[in-house]
């Protein structure tokens, strides 16, 4: 009798891809700076990745129409944080698990500083990953997106964006060695860095010196003219 899950993410499929992920985003992210990162995830018991230059992560799972972990909040309004808080804000799996997964992207960049790094990972929706998501969940099902939907929107947000990179193996298992990047990888990961304002120069303005007077005389000279008259 198959066994189903009622939470595909706790699952040792959908670990062994997260271990995967996190082999492929370490190096990526490794330059990433800031005091603090942002780590939007789902139910499973993952940790973000280490990045020696990056202060601490905030941990904010998201779940449907909720978010817990170290924010406990409602998932239908905007992410408790001030604009531009966070270095590198890392989205994994947390767009297939939220209710709203516009306005949770429209979140993470508002987030996010200048210049940080935002990191996308997913489930494909094409590949043996998909049917196996689709038998094995029993209540909400993830809503699975392509990952070029998601870089049209970056693009439009006028992000600096790396190429695409399926990660983990072709089909969900639980053992074997470690997969890194893979052509036809279970899932996906987008890396996009959030451009800087350009700096426009200031155009320098021409001061206004007073002319001297014009004369031969000193000014003593005309003031003694006067009480002679």
């Amino acid at each position: 009798m198959p066994h189903f899950a009622p939470d595909i993410y706790t699952t040792p499929q959908v670990g062994k891809l997260l271990a995967d992920e996190a082999r492929v985003l370490a190096p990526l992210l490794s330059r990433c700076t800031g005091d603090h990162g942002l780590h939007l995830t789902t139910s499973a018991p993952a940790e973000p990745p280490a990045i020696p230059l990056l202060g601490h992560w905030a941990t904010v799972r998201v779940a449907g129409k909720a978010l817990g972990g170290d924010v406990i909040a409602s998932g239908l309004e905007p992410l408790p944080f001030v604009d531009e808080a966070f270095g590198v804000v890392l989205l994994r799996h947390a767009l297939e698990t939220t209710s709203r997964q516009d306005n949770l992207l429209d979140e993470a960049i508002r987030v996010l500083a200048p210049g940080g790094m935002l990191a996308i990972t997913g489930i494909h929706p094409v590949g043996l990953w998909s049917p196996w998501v689709a038998r094995q969940s029993r209540g909400p099902r993830p809503r699975l997106t392509w990952p070029w939907w998601w870089s049209q929107r970056l693009v439009r947000d006028e992000f600096d964006l790396s190429v695409p990179r399926r990660v983990g193996s072709a089909w969900p298992r639980t053992g074997g060695t470690a997969t890194g990047e893979s052509l036809v990888g279970g899932g996906y990961l987008l890396v996009a860095r959030k451009k800087r304002p350009a700096a426009v120069p200031l155009r320098p303005r021409a001061a206004v010196v007073p002319s001297p007077i014009p004369g031969t005389l000193a000014s003593g000279a005309r003031r003694n003219a006067r009480e002679t008259l």
